[in-house]
């Protein structure tokens, strides 16, 4: 009798083991701060009640509330397992008021059937978006391209699975090179695709074209012509000749780069106007955008960034912001451009104390040697 106690013991065990492994504390607060209400405002968004703050409006409001999330929550449902998971909570409420226990059991089956149906579909999706993922980042540039003079480096990390920053580093010349990184308005698919788009674009232009603002005109005249209304595109191309040891930029509504000069050992933010890609087909895109030159000296940094960096919030809802990214390009100004990266992403790590992002991440730093 022991030894068969102390084997369902040790079974009991493994099992709770097994249920509850990778459960800890982050991952229950996560549940019910971030998933639950995440949930609760993509099904209200699908009501008429999706502009409304339900925390200022009557008790009788808050009933109706509910009445329009649940029913949004079933529309999502495919037919015939909508009708399945009606049947299960007609099953259920004649088990309970009749006391049938086997007819709560059913409804408790039933449940639990479309449950695995949904999670099967769900995984599905996360598998093909593994291989958007691996498909996005073969796009990007496997191995950065060595240019006499520089020392490169870029990272890139989704909030998503794929996500909406893109780079790209072309050697035009063994002395030259030219580079863009930009980011898609939102996240996700959509933005993805997009960042494809405009990547491999990039990539035929830059081939033609050794000046910013000319790759800049041609890339939003054909994008004009595919984006949703609504939807916009920032970015910043930037391109090196080591003969003339200059630098020279032009930006379309993104960042503004960061660039260190070793001299002064001073930061100066490159802001030449420009607005966002994909908003004016006409000649006001070409007339608001203007080209920045500089004259490259050893040690001399530019740092591209997206808006995820200065934007990483902390527990306390805090941005990183520009301030703790030009104290950070400046601590580590004086290594290669991949220590400087490393150095970045250190302090953004250790600002937002979190595996999680709010928006993608993406950086280039251009060293001149």
């Amino acid at each position: 009798m022991k030894a068969f106690l102390t084997s369902k013991i040790s079974r009991a065990k493994r099992f709770y083991g097994l249920y509850t492994s990778g459960l800890n504390q982050t991952e229950v607060e996560r549940l019910l701060q971030k998933d639950a209400l995440g949930a609760l405002e993509y099904y209200k968004g699908r009501t008429p009640l999706r502009d409304q703050s339900l925390k200022t409006v009557s008790f009788k409001t808050k009933i109706r509330a509910v009445k329009e999330i649940f029913f949004s929550f079933l529309m999502q449902l495919t037919p015939a397992r909508r009708l399945f998971y009606g049947l299960s909570l007609v099953i259920f409420l004649c088990g309970f008021f009749w006391g049938q226990g086997l007819w709560i059991l059913a409804a408790f089956a039933i449940v639990n059937l479309l449950l695995a149906l949904e999670l099967a579909d769900k995984l599905t999706t996360r598998d093909e978006l593994e291989i958007a993922r691996e498909i996005q980042v073969s796009l990007e540039p496997q191995t950065l391209p060595e240019i006499r003079g520089l020392s490169i480096s870029a990272f890139s990390r989704p909030a998503k699975i794929v996500g909406g920053d893109f780079f790209n580093i072309v050697k035009r010349k063994d002395d030259q090179m030219i580079g863009i990184l930009g980011d898609v308005a939102g996240k996700g698919i959509p933005a993805a695709l997009y960042a494809a788009h405009v990547q491999s674009i990039f990539e035929a232009l830059s081939e033609k074209s050794a000046s910013p603002a000319q790759i800049m005109i041609e890339l939003n005249s054909h994008i004009c012509r595919h984006l949703r209304e609504g939807d916009f595109i920032t970015a910043v191309i930037a391109y090196y000749d080591a003969v003339r040891s200059a630098l020279t930029i032009a930006r379309a509504g993104h960042n503004w780069p960061l660039y260190y000069s070793a001299r002064s050992q001073t930061i100066e933010p490159l802001n030449p106007p420009g607005v966002c890609l994909g908003l004016d087909a006409d000649t006001g895109f070409s007339e608001c955008l203007q080209e920045k030159t500089l004259s490259a000296d050893s040690g001399d940094i530019l740092l591209l960034y997206s808006d995820g960096i200065t934007e990483a919030m902390n527990p306390e809802n805090r941005l990183f912001d520009l301030s703790r990214l030009t104290s950070a390009l400046k601590e580590s100004a004086h290594y290669p451009a991949e220590k400087i990266i490393e150095g970045i992403n250190q302090r953004v790590d250790e600002f937002v104390l979190s595996e999680e992002l709010h928006d993608d991440i993406t950086m280039v730093a251009i060293k001149v040697n």
